[in-house]
Parts: C-alpha cells; structure tokens; sequence
C-alpha cells in the first residue's frame, strides 16, 4: 500500500509538471525570428526582388506581434540589422533591403551568424528562415553539426527557394522547405500566409 501510494503521487506529480509546461508553451507563444536574405549576384533582378518583399511583408507582421527580428543580408559576406518594433524600425528595414552586395554565394556566414544570435538571450527561442535560390556550395562540415545541435534544442530553420537549380543538399539540413515560383501569380500572398506559421 505504502509503495501503491508513493507511485500515485509520483503521478499526479508528473501530470502537473506536464500541465505547467504546456501552459508554458501557450505563454511563450511564438518568438523572436532570424531571417537571411540572399543578395548575391545570382539573385539579381525578379528573384531579389522576391526575396525582399517577402522579407519586408514578414518583418511587418512579426514586428506587429510584437516579435524581436535579426535581418542578414548575405553573398560571401554579411551585413545585419536588428528590428525591435515597427515604428522605430522601419527606415532601418528599408535601409537593409536597399542593401545588395552582387558577388558569389556562401551561406556559412550567414548561418554561422544566425548561430551565434541563438546563444543570445534574446534570440534564444528564435526560428530562422533562409531565402535564397540556393545556388551554392555545401554547407561546412561545422555548421552543418551546428544546425543538427540547435534542432535539439527546439529550434527550426526553414529555407524558401526562389530557383529550380537549387543544391538539395543544403536544403536537406532544413527542417521546412518552400519554393517559389515566379512564373505563377498569386504566389506572395500564398506563401506570406504559409510563412506566418514561423
């Protein structure tokens, strides 16, 4: 009986600490999110500009949910902006997607970046999205490692590809994938709205 009792209590206490971690979850809700845009020589002209405006649009509603955003511009360097609210932030977000660097791609810096932001404590809990035609090189070894880390701790990296040349296998290392296609009409609103689940 003594043993009967101590194992109830062990599960009422179990049932309770579920309890507070679902209702933790529901009070976190979504947080903050890193997005890194393409601006290499390869995206030049319609892909670019379908990069930024799908930038801008999220930018805009993540900011209205009152969510923390860390912008990357990248080719093979980086340049960054943080966005903390819209009506501060947004001459910065018109700034940063004026910006374009028109060279190779590489994504490791980026991503080594949106790495390093994860550590923070603002950016913790973030997810990252990374848009691009991915028309690169693999991955290194050490990022790649990084990302499979940073999965376990419940962060989600999702890629939009604007390209039908994009290299599968740095795809792969995401966990959601979307492609764009610029041939349709439509095709913004649509993925804006697939998007907001980030």
């Amino acid at each position: 009986l003594t043993t009967y009792d101590f194992r109830n209590q062990f599960g009422d206490t179990e049932k309770i600490k579920i309890k507070e971690k679902q209702l933790q979850e529901k009070h976190d809700g979504k947080g903050p999110i890193i997005i890194c845009v393409d601006t290499s020589g390869s995206m030049h002209g319609t892909p670019e500009q379908v990069a930024k405006t799908i930038c801008f649009a999220l930018t805009k509603i993540a900011l209205r949910e009152k969510r923390k955003c860390y912008l990357i511009s990248f080719s093979t360097k980086i340049q960054t902006t943080e966005l903390t609210d819209l009506q501060h932030s947004l001459d910065k977000l018109i700034d940063f997607l004026g910006m374009s660097f028109n060279e190779g791609t590489d994504a490791n810096p980026a991503l080594e970046k949106s790495l390093e932001m994860l550590e923070t404590k603002d950016y913790n809990k973030a997810d990252v999205l990374m848009v691009s035609d991915f028309v690169m090189e693999a991955l290194s070894k050490e990022v790649a490692e990084k990302i499979d880390a940073a999965k376990t701790n419940k962060t989600r990296f999702h890629s939009l590809t604007i390209s039908n040349n994009s290299n599968k296998n740095v795809i792969k290392q995401f966990n959601h994938n979307w492609n764009y296609n610029t041939k349709e009409d439509g095709q913004n609103q649509l993925l804006v709205k697939q998007l907001k689940a980030i």
